[in-house]
């Protein structure tokens, strides 16, 4: 009984001094937990906004690229109407009877095929608008002084000159000049056609482009003039304040690129993309606002807070938790030690339990992950054949080209676009002249090779914004959208020349017959045109083949 009281003493000490090493080596493990959560949570937090950047990246870069390709297709339909009026007062010069009125009907023809523009003017050698809707009788508008009458007087190429923006003074609008010199038989300079696309006209470009509140897409020359910018130009066209930042990138990469910066017109910090528009001086700037495509990762960073918050929470429970367990479960080891052997084997029976429940767990989680990696490759798998069959059922196997299910959705999609926006477009239907006498005589392995040569020789005469599908046979069809008659039978007429002029061994020269008609808002649907372009193939036909068939029609409305 002596010996009693100092052995417990002992223990007691024993137990105080186990309880303590638990408990530092609990809150250690649990302080290394909460380091790890806590820095866990910041990589995921950063790498989040990194992916979030990285997708304003590719919207405003892709958004850019669309925007690239409607300012070119506006700038080359207004181009072609001004090679067509220039000839035409190159031939009145050169037969030497100039008529203003038939001069003036003219232009204001154009002018109504074309409501992009501001007007379509004529300036004599002096510098003096004769020509044109809305100019005074007495000649008194003189525009020697603009940079692009100087151009054009001093260099005789013929070429399109893209100027401004400036503050028109018939419409006392903002304009971009777009301009044509014009010489007289013996070359000399004649004076200056042009025509003023107005600023606020690239609104509906660029209202087109999906950016957010707060994001803004703006079109400046390659000086950086303003010319506009979507949602708020600020009576600031023509102004060249612009970031630190946008001048930098531009000096390193020209071309196009992207970069980060306040913009100076509204203070807002967007992530931007800029391009330059491929064959005219034009920049065209693309930016989400930093506020609008991080407004769901600040989402995700409270949501990720409040979890790492949680899961501290519940480390430290759980510590405080497994302190107390340890504690109890000592004190219980401790009072079963006595109790024997049969306790020890009931104990190790236990563990040996648990260890086999945890390796068939193990041997299922990984049984279940397989199945899942299968499930998702043949899900993969399903999707990429879906795509490719959903490609083929639209495509022309021989040619490459759209087929005629691609042509008639392009069609309809035309047509309601016609609807929407009254600009009419036009269709050209094209046979290959005496395709059955080259299968007939050279067999039809030649007449692949014909089919083949004639796509790829019409595809490269077609504008960036054209469509061009194999229609059936030897027929091909082609749609110009937002091109009046006249252009498309020039557009024909280029096409039927190219295939004329080459040839293919051992068939020799291949020739083509065209029919050319026009969409209007007025017809009942996208086949009238279509039916149109199959009267007049026939008619270029009947009268010899090798030849282009215009629409012989007049807009709705025209006398």
């Amino acid at each position: 009984m002596k010996d009693a009281k100092p052995t417990i003493l002992h223990d007691q000490q024993s137990q105080r001094h186990s309880r303590c090493r638990l408990r530092l080596r609990l809150a250690l493990l649990a302080a290394l937990v909460s380091v790890l959560v806590i820095n866990l949570a910041g990589v995921a937090l950063w790498q989040e906004k990194q992916r979030y950047r990285e997708r304003a990246s590719v919207a405003t870069g892709n958004i850019a690229r669309l925007l690239d390709q409607q300012i070119s297709g506006v700038i080359d339909k207004i181009d072609l109407s001004l090679q067509t009026s220039s000839k035409i007062y190159t031939s009145m010069l050169a037969e030497g009877s100039l008529d203003a009125a038939h001069l003036n009907q003219h232009l204001a023809a154009q002018e109504a095929l074309l409501p992009e523009i501001v007007s379509l003017r004529i300036v004599d050698a002096q510098g003096v608008v004769r020509y044109g809707r809305g100019v005074p009788a007495e000649g008194s508008v003189d525009v020697s002084d603009r940079s692009y009458f100087a151009e054009a007087r001093n260099d005789p190429a013929d070429r399109l000159i893209v100027h401004g923006p400036f503050l028109a003074r018939i419409s006392k609008a903002w304009v971009i000049v777009l301009a044509r010199r014009l010489s007289k038989p013996d070359g000399s300079f004649a004076g200056v056609l042009y025509a003023n696309l107005g600023c606020s006209y690239f609104e509906s470009i660029l209202s087109l482009a999906s950016l957010g509140p707060n994001g803004a897409a703006t079109i400046r020359t390659t000086d950086l003039a303003l010319v506009h910018r979507f949602p708020d130009t600020r009576n600031a066209v023509g102004s060249k304040d612009v970031s630190a930042q946008l001048r930098e990138v531009i000096a390193a990469r020209p071309q196009g690129g992207e970069y980060l910066a306040t913009t100076k017109l509204d203070g807002v910090e967007r992530s931007n993309a800029y391009r330059r528009v491929e064959r005219y001086p034009f920049y065209v700037i693309v930016g989400q606002a930093t506020d609008d495509y991080l407004r769901a990762w600040r989402l995700s960073v409270l949501v990720i807070s409040s979890l790492a918050s949680l899961t501290l929470l519940v480390a430290w429970f759980a510590t405080f938790r497994v302190y107390r367990s340890q504690i109890r479960l000592n004190e219980d080891i401790a009072q079963r030690t006595r109790i024997g052997e049969a306790l020890e084997r009931i104990i190790a029976e236990r563990a040996q339990l648990y260890a086999e429940l945890e390796r068939r767990k193990d041997a299922l989680e990984e049984a279940n992950a397989t199945l899942e990696q299968k499930v998702e490759e043949r899900t993969l798998e399903l999707s990429k054949a879906n795509q490719a069959l959903e490609r083929f059922a639209r495509r022309d196997t021989l040619t490459r080209l759209g087929n005629r299910l691609a042509a008639d959705e392009h069609l309809h999609e035309e047509f309601l676009r016609m609807k929407r926006s009254g600009l009419a477009y036009s269709v050209l239907l094209i046979d290959i002249d005496h395709f059955k006498r080259v299968n007939d005589q050279f067999g039809h392995e030649q007449g692949d090779k014909v089919l083949r040569h004639v796509a790829h020789t019409l595809n490269h005469s077609c504008r960036v914004t054209d469509f061009l599908a194999r229609f059936g046979g030897e027929e091909f069809l082609v749609i110009l959208p937002a091109t009046a008659p006249l252009q498309a039978a020039l557009v024909a007429e280029k096409m039927r020349q190219t295939l004329a002029e080459a040839r293919i061994e051992p068939v020799g020269q291949i020739t083509v017959s065209i029919g050319v008609a026009a969409a209007w808002p007025s017809d009942e649907d996208e086949n009238a045109a279509v039916r149109q372009a199959d009267e007049n193939l026939y008619r270029a036909k009947t009268e010899g083949r090798n030849r282009v068939a215009e629409d012989l029609r007049l807009p709705p409305g025209s006398s």
